[in-house]
């Protein structure tokens, strides 16, 4: 089938026509219909980390990530049942290991994902536990990052190699252990402010920001410059 042909599904009911060669989630999104995400972003590959986005397609097995399947014609797509709310449920429980559930002085607090998904999947508890490490927060220059609340997105590396091009941020993988890495002997690289604005968690913070305000309290403007959220 080509890229471009006209294609029908059905998603939760609702018939929404597109073209072939876009995502279930794409399509979703173009019909208003809600799936949640924690590592979406529209402008780069489907990163496909946080499962977030799982859906029911009907004839399939299993669930299947709706970020990065293309869409089928005639397809007919379950977007939230009781399974697939325990699963989203499960995973926000073993984002929040060792994450504090009151977020106390944190600066994403107000309008971290993070947050907004614990209580959207009514996480009140913590069952899952692992043994804490000292993960001590960097400076970056105009940007600091702290491992212990990093839930490994990867939207900041993601940003940093295939928006800004710098390539200034990777991920090093080592399960609990697992951390981004500034690779770049300079801190103040641009694609540091746009890692930061991208950033769903209080993991990457500018350090002019950092516990002076909350972000209730703030007024969001248009940014004029091209590689970053700083303006």
């Amino acid at each position: 089938m080509n890229t471009g042909k006209e294609i029908t599904l059905s998603i939760d009911g609702k018939v929404c026509k597109s073209t072939f060669g876009k995502t279930i989630l794409e399509i979703a999104r173009e019909n208003d219909i809600y799936i949640p995400t924690m590592c979406y972003l529209t402008k780069v590959k489907p990163i496909a980390s946080c499962r977030m986005c799982i859906v029911n397609v009907e004839g399939v097995d299993g669930t299947i990530l709706s970020c990065q399947e293309k869409a089928t014609d005639g397809a007919v797509v379950t977007t939230n049942n009781s399974e697939l709310y325990t699963e989203r449920q499960n995973i926000m429980k073993l984002y929040n290991v060792n994450h504090p559930l009151e977020c106390g002085v944190c600066d994403q607090s107000g309008e971290c994902d993070l947050q907004n998904k614990t209580m959207e999947f009514d996480v009140s508890d913590q069952p899952f536990t692992t043994k804490e490490q000292h993960r001590p927060v960097e400076n970056w220059g105009h940007v600091s990052y702290d491992p212990a609340l990093c839930i490994m997105c990867e939207k900041c590396v993601r940003v940093s190699t295939e928006i800004t091009g710098d390539e200034a941020l990777k991920l090093h993988f080592g399960g609990y252990s697992s951390t981004i890495l500034n690779v770049k002997q300079e801190k103040n690289y641009a694609s540091l402010g746009e890692a930061a604005a991208v950033c769903p968690v209080g993991a990457l913070v500018d350090t002019h920001f950092k516990y002076t305000t909350n972000a209730w309290e703030l007024e969001k403007i248009p940014s004029a410059c091209p590689h970053c959220g700083g303006g």
